[in-house]
Formats: structure tokens, sequence, C-alpha cells
């Protein structure tokens, strides 16, 4: 990997970023945005607009404080809780034993191979074991129920299983048949449900306990919490939907994708590693320098950095071998829009943690770069060549492509170009 360059903002830059996030917001075709962006050595640009309550002036604009549920953001703080864990030599990317010690209820997940005339589900037992590296990189053969599958019919036969956002979720109901043989494709899922449970049994520190004494408490991280309590509640911008007609809909309280909405109805041994945070999108950004500063090439390379030289390569090496497997992901990511070029099996992969592009997007991030996102509309990037990471966020429910994908684009295109 090369030396990290030092990403920094012209003179100027900021007041182009501003004039596009101003423009985008008026346009009331999505809720209130956050831009955000940073360096190895500090937060380069952070701005934000737009109403707290969409539609409703009186409640206030918000601010860099405002709190948002980040969902899939989550899965890369598990991650790097998982390779401190590799990197302290307790547990390893590659062992089947690991995984097999730690996650004992994998060992006995059937496949799912279809289903008989009759419905009947077609059950076989895997050849293959799971690492921990198959489940950061999406290619254990777990899945979400609301993505087409096999799997969606299977959740229709047994509606009595639970939910993995309910209160009375645990490691039996979210076990699900695989939907194939473990490393030999690629489906995105609940897979970091079970790492959170991994770092739990392997630390022997709750999850969220061990985030708060290896990850926030060192990085100064305040907001990032698993529970929502009152100051939460408070601070948090609603959730919107996508209409039909492509109108936005500020939702009530508790609606969109249902949660625990009290403190005391989070399953505190079913702590979600792949969804359950809320928090700034503002400490999100600590966290994405705090991976930049692992870099040993960066020249603010931390004297403590959260992940060893090797977990940050690990990081942004693609690991996805299978024809299959590559298609798998072009299949998910294509409708969003957001490759450039367009993307294929040749220019994607996946790392053990973020989406990996292959080549360089026109006037935007570098080949070797890696992503994520969270089903709000809360995606973010870091890109290693160009030492930087950014952040493009809302709160936004919405089935299929969406506009707000094209102010990802926009606000990674204006960053680039007000880059010295």
């Amino acid at each position: 990997m090369a030396a990290q360059s030092m990403a920094r903002i012209r003179q100027g830059g900021s007041d182009a970023l501003d004039k596009l996030l101003h423009d985008t917001v008026s346009r009331k075709t999505t809720p209130a945005v956050f831009f955000l962006a940073t360096n190895a050595g500090g937060t380069i640009y952070e701005n934000q607009a737009g109403d707290k309550i969409f539609g409703d002036e009186t409640k206030g604009a918000v601010t860099g404080e405002t709190v948002m549920e980040l969902f899939s953001q989550t899965k890369l703080i598990t991650a790097i809780a998982a390779y401190q864990l590799v990197d302290r030599g307790v547990i390893s990317l590659d062992s089947e034993e690991d995984v097999a010690k730690y996650l004992p209820e994998l060992g006995d997940l059937p496949i799912l191979k279809g289903y008989e005339g009759d419905g009947k589900p077609i059950l076989e037992k895997a050849t293959k074991r799971i690492t921990l590296r198959m489940l950061l990189s999406h290619q254990a053969g777990c899945s979400y129920a609301i993505f087409p599958s096999a799997l969606s019919a299977y959740h229709k036969l047994y509606p009595e299983d639970t939910d993995l956002l309910s209160s009375s979720a645990s490691m039996a109901t979210i076990a699900k048949p695989l939907l194939y043989e473990p490393g030999t494709s690629w489906s995105y899922g609940s897979a970091y449900i079970f790492i959170g449970k991994l770092v739990e049994r392997a630390s022997g520190l709750r999850l969220d306990r061990y985030f708060q004494q290896h990850i926030f408490d060192p990085l100064g991280v305040k907001s990032l919490t698993f529970y929502p309590t009152d100051e939460v509640k408070t601070a948090s911008m609603a959730i919107c939907a996508r209409m039909p007609d492509q109108s936005v809909v500020a939702l009530p309280p508790g609606a969109g994708v249902v949660r625990p909405t009290e403190v005391a109805d989070v399953p505190t041994d079913m702590l979600l590693g792949g969804e359950g945070l809320f928090g700034t999108q503002r400490d999100f950004l600590v966290i994405l320098r705090a991976v930049l500063q692992s870099d040993p090439s960066s020249p603010h390379h931390a004297t403590n950095p959260i992940l060893s030289a090797s977990s940050f390569k690990e990081l942004f090496t693609g690991c996805v071998t299978t024809e299959g497997g590559k298609q798998a992901i072009v299949d998910m990511f294509a409708p969003q829009g957001y490759f450039d070029p367009v993307i294929s099996t040749a220019n994607v992969d996946y790392s053990p943690g973020l989406l990996s592009n292959l080549e360089d997007f026109t006037g935007r991030r570098k080949a070797g770069s890696g992503c994520g996102y969270g089903i709000l509309n809360t995606p973010f990037w870091i890109d290693p060549s160009t030492g930087l990471a950014g952040i493009c966020a809302t709160q936004l429910l919405s089935m299929g492509p969406d506009p707000c994908w094209d102010v990802y684009v926009a606000y990674e295109k204006e960053l680039y170009a007000q880059l010295e």
C-alpha cells in the first residue's frame, strides 16, 4: 500500500461545499444532510443543514451534536473490535476452531438448498466450516430476511422466529440456515451480530463495555451507544421515509425500522454488533480518522493505533475469490449507481470489513478504498491513498435506489475537487 497522503481543503473550498449542502437541502428532496471529512490529523470539513424534524422549522435545525440511528455503520466498529482481538492473539482470522469454540451455534447451521413441492425446506449439512474472515467479509452464508433469497421464504414459513431487532431476540432466533457452503459465495446480512457475540465471549466483556473500554474511551468518543436514553431521544433527528410519489415525510417516533425505544427493552445479552448503535456522525468521523491513523505510512500514525499494521492492511484487502461471490456483490450495489466506472466483477471486492473498489472512481476516491453505509442512508468511505475519509448522512428510509445516492456522489466529487 502506498504512503498515505495528507488531504487538505484548498482556500475557498469550504464555501463550495457549503453551497452544495444548502442547495441540496433547499430542494426538500432529502431530509437534513450532514457532510463530514477528515484526514489523519483532524477534521477538514464538517457542516450540516436542514430541519431536525423534516418540514417543521419550529423544532430547530440539526447541529453537529444531532444523534442518528447508525444501523450498519455499527459493523465497522465491531470489525475493529474483532481485529483488536486478532492483534492480541486471542483469535485468528482464518481459524475454524476459534469460531467453533466461541460460536458453537454456527456449527450446527444447515444449508438451505431450496424447498420441496409442498413448501418444506430442503436442508443439508454444511461440509465447510466458518472462519472470522468469512463472517467479516459476508462469505459465511448469512443473510437478512428483508433481502430476496431462499431465506425470505423460510422466515414466512416460521413467523414465530423473532426479528433480529426485537427486544426478545436471541442467538437461537437469529441463527438461521445458511444460503450456501461457507466461503463459496457472498451475501450481506446478519454475520456481524455473530461477530459481536464472538467479541463478547473471547474478551469476557459485554459488547457495549468492550467498545467503551477499547475504542470509545481511548478516542474520546462520547455519543455512540446501544441505548435509546432520554438524552439520545432529545438529540435525535427524526427518521423520514421516501413515499411512492418520491416525496419525503417525517415518521413519528418509533416508526420506520422498528427497534426497542426504551433502555429497559434493549436486550443486553444480545447487543447487535451489526445494527445497534446510535450516535453523532461527528463521533463516527473520529472512528474513521482513527482507522487512517492506523496506517503505518500516515504522517499522523497514532502512537497507540486502534489497529495493527497487519489488521489495517486486511481491512482494505478484498478477499472474495469466487465469481459467484463477486457477482452477488455487483447485484446488491449496482442499483445505487455510485460506482464510476460502473461496478463489475472486475472492479469490486469485499474485504474483512468494507466494500472495496479496485480502480479509481472518476474524480473521487482512489483504488483500494473501503466503504459502507447504514440502512437510513448514512454512507461513508475511507481512502487511504488520498489520506481522506468522508461521510454523507441523513435519516431516510427508502426501498431501492434513492436520490440520496446522487447527493453522496455529488458531495464526494466536490470534496475531491476542492482538495489542494
